[in-house]
């Protein structure tokens, strides 16, 4: 049965209907990343300012999708939209190297532990990519090693073990091949140890803040038993810090939990909401992608728009912005404050469920809170469900109630907040919260308590 809720969301935004169905005569499914399908169909945007965003039928909405994530500072902060003009107007592609591409690493440099260089790509995916084939180039070995439901975008890699419960056969479009030589285990040390005991694996990555930007979260005790483990076998460590880095502080969640690891995948914040991603690593590590004398070992690095001067510039500006973590802190702050008022909506909706989250973001799950540390889910038969937060049949219609109470949450079950959210916009989801609660609630779509 179609929810209601999904019928009345339908008829009012006719124009994001009509524009679907265009885009379905060009576009696979109509879209352009996976995580923007929904029913009845994906929600379409025009414009954008601080915390809030206007769709194509006209209605203003709190935004807590946040560019999946790149700002930090809220939509087309002042600072980066005009370094973006500035730049734009002297130098869109110059086929050469350009004065922004250092000024952006050194920034990189100075906030990230980890980074003493840096390579940039065009992406996030591209990132994580690169930083497996320098570390095989680095140690000469093949072997990958990456934890149960950690993402690293969409290369093949890194398809492999990203959905919870982990397949057994590699994912469509992926070679079975590459299954030998892409160990996943659970995010425990005892398993880790042992994989890594035979010292053929080149690196162990993943999500520091554990899958999914913390769905399932880490302690800092793993981060450091990893540390250990990597360094005594050889093995290099990286972490994935797309969507956490200079979100979890300006140096990431490396910086927060006082880990260093050898490599850094960054993209997100880093271009300032631009297309871009870069690599980080220890000077040592990453001279293979470095020219050298001799017959050394080189790992390529091509890219067309690898630094990019507009993704430059808005990184740059971007990174000015949140290097002293004020930006940060007023996040996380307002993130706290909404983490709680929406646990106290589910209690006054009467709907089981409760409210969890690091840093400046937020997840809702449907059912009763784990007992135990948080650190520990990964490890238990819920794991899969409490990545998920809420089923398809449930995420989708609460997306849709909330759009009509005018907030745009991720895919229904989830968000981030930028230092442009208002107390106002805090108070406004909450409220908007607990009616769609109710409404789904009414409809049996969620358990009452």
């Amino acid at each position: 049965m179609i929810s209601p809720i999904l019928d009345e969301w339908a008829a009012a935004n006719p124009r994001s209907r009509e524009l679907f169905l265009r885009a379905s005569q060009s576009l696979p499914s109509g879209i352009t990343h996976d995580i923007r399908h929904a029913a009845p169909f994906p929600l379409l945007v025009s414009r954008a300012a601080g915390s809030h965003k206007q769709d194509v039928d006209g209605h203003d909405l709190i935004c807590y999708v946040m560019g999946h994530g790149a700002l930090l500072l809220g939509h087309n902060p002042p600072q980066v939209v005009e370094a973006i003009r500035a730049n734009a107007d002297r130098l869109l592609h110059g086929g050469a190297s350009h004065e922004l591409e250092a000024e952006w690493a050194e920034r990189i440099c100075r906030l990230v532990p980890a980074a003493e260089r840096v390579c940039f790509t065009s992406s996030g995916t591209e990132a994580t990519m690169l930083g497996l084939q320098v570390a095989r180039g680095f140690t000469g070995r093949d072997q990958v090693l990456k934890f149960e439901g950690h993402f690293h975008g969409w290369h093949d890699t890194a398809k492999i073990g990203a959905d919870l419960p982990p397949g057994r056969s590699a994912p469509a479009g992926v070679p079975a091949a590459l299954l030998a030589v892409t160990r996943v285990v659970k995010p425990e040390l005892g398993e880790v140890e042992t994989a890594l005991s035979d010292r053929q694996v080149a690196a162990v990555i993943l999500e520091p803040s554990g899958a999914s930007w913390g769905a399932l979260p880490l302690s800092r005790e793993f981060l450091e038993g990893l540390r250990r483990l990597t360094a005594a076998t050889g093995t290099l460590l990286m972490f994935d810090e797309v969507v956490t880095g200079f979100r979890w502080s300006p140096g990431g969640v490396q910086q927060v939990a006082g880990v260093t690891p050898d490599l850094t995948s960054l993209a997100k914040i880093v271009a300032g909401g631009m297309p871009g991603g870069a690599l980080a690593g220890s000077a040592q590590v990453m001279e293979v992608l470095g020219f050298r004398a001799g017959d050394a070992v080189k790992v390529s690095h091509p890219g067309t728009h690898n630094g990019h001067p507009i993704s430059a510039a808005a990184g740059i500006a971007m990174l000015d912005a949140v290097a002293d973590g004020s930006q940060q802190s007023r996040a996380d702050e307002l993130a706290q404050w909404l983490r709680t008022e929406l646990a106290a909506a589910f209690d006054r909706a009467g709907v089981k469920g409760f409210v969890h989250g690091e840093s400046s973001t937020f997840r809702v799950v449907a059912g009763e809170r784990p007992a135990g540390d948080s650190s520990e889910w990964a490890l238990g038969p819920k794991a899969a469900e409490l990545k998920q937060g809420l089923p398809t049949e449930v995420a989708d219609p609460l997306q849709a109630a909330m759009l009509l109470e005018g907030v745009h949450i991720f895919h229904g079950n989830s968000g981030l907040v930028s230092s442009a959210h208002s107390e106002a916009d805090i108070e406004q989801t909450a409220a908007a919260f607990e009616k769609s609660l109710r409404r789904l609630r009414d409809e049996r779509l969620l358990p009452a308590d």
